[in-house]
């Protein structure tokens, strides 16, 4: 029998996270190379993931933020990183609480399962039960990136960073 369950990250977690984490990178490195690359000196590759391991540490102590993982089979597939943001009221703004999430991802071999979705909705619940009216994230946008995903979620573009590519000749 299958077993899956969400919950929230543990600091024993932190090594399967990491690991998680740098899949994560390199997803994003193989839709972006010209934007992003994975380090090439294991030296350099060892010091991120100590400071990785200290991020993540941090984030699991925190009251305005949470990790949540889902767990199959004893194995953690994925996760979803999501902070609690407020904008403070400004003659041009209105004032208002949100979650926001700055990291999901779901190991290759257990996407198109509902994982993602699933840790969205925890996502989700976590920031509602604090009084958020909204949750917010920014995505990379590359052929094989996660758009439709968020989109089929319900998710629009509110606002979009664009860059144009000078010609190098």
């Amino acid at each position: 029998m299958e077993t899956l369950s969400i919950r929230p990250a543990a600091e024993a977690d932190i090594p399967q996270l990491c690991s998680l984490y740098w899949d994560f990178h390199l997803y994003h490195v193989l839709g972006l190379p010209d934007q992003l690359r994975m380090p090439e000196d294991a030296d350099v590759q060892e010091q991120q993931t100590c400071e990785l391991e200290k991020g993540l540490y941090s984030i699991i102590q925190r009251e305005d933020a949470a990790i949540f993982v889902i767990e199959h089979e004893g194995a953690i597939t994925g996760f979803v990183e999501v902070y609690l943001r407020e904008d403070e009221a400004h003659p041009l703004r209105v004032a208002h609480r949100y979650g926001y999430v700055q990291s999901l991802f779901v190991a290759e071999a257990h996407r198109k399962l509902g994982y993602g979705r699933e840790l969205m909705q925890v996502a989700h619940d976590w920031a509602r039960a604090r009084d958020a009216t909204e949750i917010q994230l920014e995505s990379w946008e590359f052929a094989a990136g996660p758009l439709h995903f968020y989109e089929k979620l319900g998710y629009r573009t509110v606002k979009r960073e664009m860059a144009f590519r000078f010609d190098r000749g």
